[in-house]
Order: structure tokens, then C-alpha cells, then sequence
């Protein structure tokens, strides 16, 4: 069956019937995702052949959204909302295309409108808090999300509002929908990933660590939780452990970041040879990340390599004459091999120093 037979199938009830709340055919929307263009090109037929129908322009702007189209799309949403104004499936879709327009005030108007004919779901309320934040309106968009928890006790309502607490900069508040979200669906990750976050900032570490653990037994390969809790337990002085994660890491994802960060574990743990060899390696990968090649100076400097050293943090200041902690620690390490070959010049003096010479005593004969 060719698309233009579906197509003609699918709207069918619509064109001959008349819009009717909640009548949108599956098949329609379904034959649209599969070929657009086609899509496309029949549905600017139909609206030609009947332009007074308003189902057919909400399903050119549905297609022309989904291809990134939004000012067509918006177009099309108009002419519907036109023709027939009392459908909120037309103006949370208005909503939707003005958010994705930069216009927050226009779709908190479309996404109220469509809130009082009756259209209540998640993302509705997601969008309105989304764009009433962008507003300045924080306690409008702690009221819409309110308005979505009373209606809908989900891990993800309670995790939005939560999110939106946290924008207000109400933390207590936050976690405590957090938690409450944890407590609905333990499979949901959003909320244990930024009460993780959280948890670090805080230096509550026991509950970091739970939260990381929790996340890591669900997904034991994600190396962005592996890197968390190679981070946090970097922070808490568990070295070994943390360079384990980091070596786990590094070679699964070739990333200079993953190499500084084991030559920083290394550096700490007093491994200096070690934590050369990885900052160079971070270097190697990203010329342009001085921080690696700091470590490298500091690695060679504890191994007395000074003369080394000296040429590293020279290359960095070379590189960018503004690294103040590179020419600072360049001018104490100058200054402490100056210090060294004066003490090292008078040790050798000393030993150069002829013994005294012993005069014999005269003995009365």
C-alpha cells in the first residue's frame, strides 16, 4: 500500500467528519515519521484541496516540528488554532513550537489555554515551569509544578519540581522531592544523579557514596558514574581506590581529562614517576591543556630533576605568559636551586680546606 493510500485512509474520518476531540489516527502519525517529505508533500495537497480543515495544518506543523522546521510549523499551528480555537491539542502544540521559538511568553499563554480546555500531562507543566524560570518567574513556575504534583505523584513530577527548587535556590526543598521521588521509582537515575551531585557539594559523603553505589549496580559500565565515584573518593584521601577507577576508565575511553586526573591520584599518592608519565601522556592528547604539563613540572621537580623541571615550567610560560601559579612556582623552584648549589659550593669549601697545621710544642731539653 503506497503512503499517499495510508495517508488517505488515515484522514479519511477527519476530512469527511470533521474534527473531533481526540480523533487524530495513529496510522497517520505513524506513516509521517516514516517518510516526512512524502508526508509533506501530501498533506500541502490536502490543505490546498481543503484549506478549512484544521487537523490537516496541525498535522503539517506536527511534521514540520519533527524535522526542526519551527517557524513553518508555527505557521501551520496558527492556521489551525485559527480555524478551530476550543482543541488544546492545538495550543500545547502552539506551546510547544513557541518554546523551541525563544517566545516564553507566548507559550506560557498557549500552554495555560491549553491547561484550561483540559489537556494535563508532564510535559505541559514542564514546558510552562521551563519557560516561566526563563521569565524571572520562579514562584509561577514552583505553582505550575505544584498544579502537575497534586495530579500526577510520579518520580518524574516530583523530580521536576525538585529541579525547579533547586533553580529557586531552595536545596531543603529540593531533596526533599528528590527523595520523594527516589522513594516511588528506584529505577529512575535523574534524581539519585543530582542528589549525588548534591551530597559532594555538601561533604555528606556517606550519602554520595550510597547514592553512587545504587547508580553503579544498575549500570555497572557508565563510566560517568565510575568517574563520580573516582572523584569522591580522590576527595576523601581512598587514592588506591580512586586510581584503580581512573586506570578502569582510561582504558575504556582514550580522554585526556581521565589521564590528568590519574597523574593528580598519583602526584598525591607520591608516585612521581608514575604521575609524570600519565601528564605527559594527558599532554600528548591535548596540547593545549597546560594543567597536565604543571604536573609534569611538579613531578620532576620532587624527583630532583630540577634542571628538568625548570624546562618544563619555562615551556608552559612560554605558552601563556599569564599562568601566575606556573611563574610562581617557576620563581620558588628557581629560587630553591639557587639555594641548593650555594649550600652544595660551601659544603665543598669546607671540604677543601686544608687541615690546620699542627705546631709542635718546644720541649726544654
Amino acid at each position: 500500500m503506497s503512503l499517499k493510500i495510508k495517508l488517505i485512509i488515515g484522514l479519511c474520518g477527519i476530512l469527511f467528519g470533521g474534527c473531533v476531540e481526540h480523533s487524530k489516527d495513529a496510522l497517520l502519525d505513524t506513516e509521517i515519521k516514516v517518510n516526512p517529505n512524502e508526508a509533506l508533500e501530501y498533506l500541502r495537497e490536502l490543505a490546498d484541496d481543503d484549506p478549512d480543515n484544521p487537523e490537516v495544518f496541525y498535522q503539517l506543523s506536527k511534521v514540520y516540528f519533527d524535522q526542526g522546521n519551527y517557524s513553518q510549523a508555527q505557521r501551520n499551528i496558527r492556521k489551525a488554532v485559527d480555524i478551530k480555537g476550543d482543541y488544546s491539542e492545538y495550543h500545547f502544540m502552539e506551546g510547544k513550537i513557541y518554546q523551541q521559538l525563544n517566545k516564553p511568553e507566548e507559550a506560557v499563554k498557549a500552554l495555560l489555554l491549553a491547561e484550561s480546555m483540559g489537556n494535563i500531562n508532564h510535559e505541559l507543566y514542564q514546558i510552562i515551569a521551563e519557560e516561566y524560570m526563563r521569565l524571572g518567574m520562579g514562584n509561577k513556575a514552583k505553582e505550575a509544578i505544584s498544579r502537575l504534583t497534586s495530579i500526577n505523584q510520579s518520580a518524574e513530577s516530583y523530580t521536576l519540581q525538585g529541579q525547579i527548587m533547586l533553580s529557586l535556590g531552595d536545596t531543603t526543598e529540593a531533596i526533599t522531592n528528590f527523595e520523594k521521588s527516589i522513594s516511588l521509582n528506584k529505577a529512575f537515575k535523574k534524581p539519585f544523579i543530582v542528589l549525588t551531585d548534591i551530597n559532594i557539594a555538601r561533604n555528606n559523603v556517606k550519602r554520595a557514596f550510597s547514592l553512587l553505589n545504587h547508580l553503579i549496580e544498575q549500570e555497572p559500565e557508565n563510566l560517568g558514574f565510575l568517574e563520580r565515584k573516582g572523584d569522591l573518593l580522590q576527595r576523601t584521601g581512598l587514592l588506591d581506590s580512586a586510581a584503580q577507577i581512573f586506570k578502569y576508565i582510561a582504558s575504556k575511553r582514550d580522554d585526556y581529562m581521565n589521564l590528568y586526573k590519574l597523574s593528580n591520584i598519583y602526584y598525591l599518592m607520591g608516585e612521581y614517576d608514575s604521575s609524570r608519565v600519565m601528564a605527559e601522556k594527558a599532554f600528548m592528547r591535548n596540547e593545549g591543556f597546560l594543567d597536565a604539563q604543571l604536573v609534569v613540572a611538579r613531578s620532576l621537580d620532587k624527583l630532583r630533576k630540577y634542571q628538568e623541571a625548570i624546562d618544563v615550567y619555562e615551556l608552559i610560560v612560554e605558552s601563556d605568559s599569564t599562568f601566575n601559579l606556573a611563574i610562581t612556582e617557576l620563581d620558588n623552584l628557581k629560587r630553591k636551586v639557587a639555594y641548593l648549589w650555594r649550600l652544595e659550593q660551601q659544603r665543598r669549601a669546607l671540604e677543601n680546606v686544608p687541615p690546620p697545621v699542627q705546631k709542635k710544642e718546644l720541649q726544654d731539653n
